[in-house]
């Protein structure tokens, strides 16, 4: 795991990786309207300091490494 931090709150945490969430959207009853189907989406879960495992928008968690090295 690697170390990282949740732009939220600039929580440290450890990155556990990227997953696919998905919903099912059912049709509107609408003329016209939506057709219904999947939208699905990239998460990233990571494990706070608490040992809670939560998922973040991929665009929520930055890593040590890359951090280090654009604050120079």
């Amino acid at each position: 795991m690697r170390d990282c931090y949740i732009k939220t709150g600039e929580e440290k945490a450890k990155f556990i990786g990227v997953f696919q969430r998905s919903n099912v959207i059912d049709a509107s009853p609408f003329v016209g309207g939506h057709p219904g189907g999947v939208i699905a989406y990239p998460v990233a879960v990571v494990e706070k300091e608490n040992g809670q495992l939560v998922e973040y928008p991929v665009n929520n968690v930055s890593f040590k490494e890359v951090r280090n090295e654009t604050e120079i």
